[in-house]
């Protein structure tokens, strides 16, 4: 099927001028490398192509972002053909949304399992450990050639979506992937030290205060702290900078469920992770969220405290003892 479907994807992207590729709203490492590297691959076609991202690129993905091709807004352009990456849905694109009316054609890629498919080609793999590789297997069957430079925007977005391959979601064909990967001449330690050894001092202040803030719940089964606007200010940082608190306190051996409230003015963003058998992503679908399994989200127009109440009586039967 596979082989099928990406046949069709260079049937139109041979017959295609105009093509977009978009990404999710608050882009992390798999969208902007699964994006960027996409791009990069298509370039050498000479097809006119923009890029739609909304969001602000995290400083530690800077390096892999060239920040001047992505769109700043959307004017109703017309497309040929649009690639959506690691979007689970079409309100993730934000406020380039519209773009999906006004394509001729749309292919979607992604590993979510929440994602029903609204393209015309829709490759959708929950069992992939990232876009990334999943888009990596649909480049191998064109038989086009993949540069250094895609290979390490590649490695980017698995090594990050897997948590530097420790996740379950990391099989050993992911490996096997990332082995090709390094063979064509990406630097490992190098992108460490980016991705995850480069945190300005402000930025570190703000993850340390918003951890230290953690309160928890039903016998330290569920950790929630808040990520306030007067933290960012306070430390003069964005909030697509302070990255991993989530994940940080679902090391916490009690824990179950993590928990982060993200404060912006008119909504809180909530990011969930879990340990075991919780799937957080069941919780995510009922605020029209999604996500994996293991890893979710979803956002709602209310402040933190009433945020913080809806999650705390959603975990009640499920980590209460």
């Amino acid at each position: 099927m596979l082989k099928n479907d990406v046949k069709e994807i260079l049937k139109l992207i041979n017959t295609s001028d105009e093509i977009c590729i978009a990404g999710h709203t608050a882009p992390d490492g798999d969208c902007i490398g699964s994006v960027m590297a996409l791009y990069k691959f298509l370039k050498p076609l000479k097809k006119n192509l923009r890029v739609m991202i909304d969001g602000t690129i995290p400083f530690n993905y800077k390096p892999f972002a060239d920040e001047s091709i992505i769109a700043q807004a959307y004017d109703n352009e017309k497309f040929d053909l649009l690639f959506v990456l690691d979007t689970s849905d079409t309100k993730r694109l934000g406020k380039f949304e519209d773009v999906l009316k006004n394509s001729n054609k749309r292919v979607v890629i992604d590993h979510h399992k929440t994602n029903t498919g609204f393209g015309d080609i829709n490759i959708i793999d929950p069992e992939m450990s990232s876009t990334g590789e999943l888009l990596y297997d649909i480049m191998k069957l064109t038989g086009m050639e993949i540069t250094k430079e895609v290979a390490v925007l590649l490695y980017v977005a698995i090594l990050t979506d897997t948590g530097k391959f420790s996740y379950r979601n990391t099989t050993s064909r992911t490996h096997i992937k990332a082995a090709e990967l390094i063979d064509l001449g990406v630097n490992v330690s190098e992108i460490d030290n980016l991705v995850y050894n480069s945190k300005p001092a402000n930025v570190v202040k703000a993850f340390l205060e918003s951890v230290s803030n953690v309160e928890f719940y039903y016998d330290k089964k569920l950790g929630i702290t808040a990520i306030t606007k007067d933290i960012l200010l306070r430390n003069n940082v964005d909030m697509a900078d302070v990255d991993g608190v989530v994940e940080y306190i679902r090391e916490i051996r009690e824990i179950e469920v993590s928990c982060v409230l993200k404060e912006y003015d008119d909504c809180t963003k909530v990011s969930l992770r879990s340990k075991n058998d919780i799937d957080v992503s069941a919780i995510s679908l009922k605020y029209q969220g999604g996500g994996h399994a293991k890893a979710a989200g979803f956002e709602l127009k209310d402040n933190i405290e009433n945020t913080k109440k809806i999650i705390l009586e959603e975990f009640k039967d499920l980590l209460k003892s």
